[in-house]
């Protein structure tokens, strides 16, 4: 086993929203799993009285006043966090036995290490949710693996196009460099968006399977959710390509806007309306999309043609036709209302 120092440097950042019977899973798990590490939850104003699952125990709890969305929470958790290495987890996430040690021993040895994925699994244990992400070039994230025997991604470590946010670790130098999460988009995409941003600032991400993590997940889709994808994939994009690059890829982008608006079509009234707002949406963050660019012109180290080549050309199908045959309403979607004008 690693030596007690190590997981003493770690703070862990859990998020909860109506998490219910979940974040006490959780917890619990985090804090048989990671007795050392500093344990943070961050409840964003839930309703359901879960956050006393967080109460006692070695537990910091920071309650916020209103629900913050994801990202900023994690930053809420990050600002009062004193470890050197940061892991960021869901509240439907449990952590399997030896989870931690591994990531950061891994962060430890590869500085070029922008961020780490566990293996992601499913609850059932034996399939995955997500060996990090396949990012595709117009800004879609999918998730690695989704589906796959786990037994088939051993235990080496190897390099990703995204990370999945889910569950992932980071050193503080590289969380400070790049001035934490993207909070402007609420909810949905922040994954792909550090992702986007850590490999422009020459980072590059992982997966390590010898650390597994299992997360409550099912792939679905609903209205809110699409818009805040759809609205926030627009921004990163418009934020870190270059003009010309966003020239030379019109014809891919337009094909991907093409896709979206077909599957709004085949989803119904909801759906349209929630693409045809995103785009308004964009066009009221004009300035903070002018923030973000300064932070990437910064940070850049990549030049767009080589970054690009890191991403995938080419679309996931299956993940395409298991949201384009879902129907009725998604039992993913949290309790309470998503402020979407935000």
């Amino acid at each position: 086993m690693a030596d007690r120092s190590s997981t003493e440097r770690v703070s862990i950042v859990v998020v909860n929203f109506n998490g219910g019977e979940k974040l006490r899973a959780c917890v619990d798990a985090m804090r048989a799993t990671a007795p050392d590490a500093e344990l943070i939850v961050v409840d964003n104003a839930s309703t359901d009285g879960s956050e006393r699952a967080a109460e006692h125990r070695g537990v910091r709890l920071i309650r916020n006043a209103g629900n913050h969305g994801y990202a900023a929470a994690l930053n809420d958790g990050t600002r009062v966090a004193r470890g050197e290495v940061l892991v960021f987890c869901n509240m439907d996430t449990v952590p399997q036995e030896r989870w931690l040690e591994p990531l950061v021993e891994f962060l430890d040895r590869r500085p070029d290490a922008g961020a780490v994925n566990p293996l992601v699994v499913l609850h059932d244990g034996t399939h995955v949710n997500a060996a990090g992400q396949n990012i595709h070039v117009t800004g879609l994230g999918f998730n690695r693996g989704l589906d796959d025997p786990v037994d088939v991604y051993g235990t080496e470590p190897f390099e990703v196009s995204g990370i999945q946010g889910s569950a992932f670790a980071m050193l503080r130098r590289v969380y400070d460099e790049i001035r934490g999460l993207d909070a402007s988009g609420f909810l949905y995409h922040e994954d792909v968006n550090v992702s986007w941003l850590l490999r422009l600032a020459g980072y590059r991400l992982y997966c390590l399977p010898a650390s597994r993590v299992a997360h409550d997940y099912f792939l679905s889709m609903y209205p809110e959710k699409f818009h805040l994808l759809e609205r926030n994939r627009v921004a990163m994009l418009l934020a870190y390509l270059r003009p010309l690059s966003i020239f030379f890829l019109s014809p891919l982008l337009l094909v991907t806007e093409l896709m979206a608006w077909s599957y709004s079509l085949v989803r119904g009234p909801r759906f349209l309306a929630a693409k045809a707002t995103s785009y308004g949406w964009v066009v009221r963050q004009r300035e903070t999309i002018t923030e973000r660019r300064r932070l990437a012109l910064r940070l850049r180290r990549v030049s767009d043609l080589r970054l690009l080549r890191q991403f995938h050309w080419t679309y996931d199908w299956r993940q395409f036709g298991v949201l384009a045959r879902e129907r009725g309403e998604s039992r993913r979607k949290p309790g309470g209302p998503l402020p979407l004008s935000r």
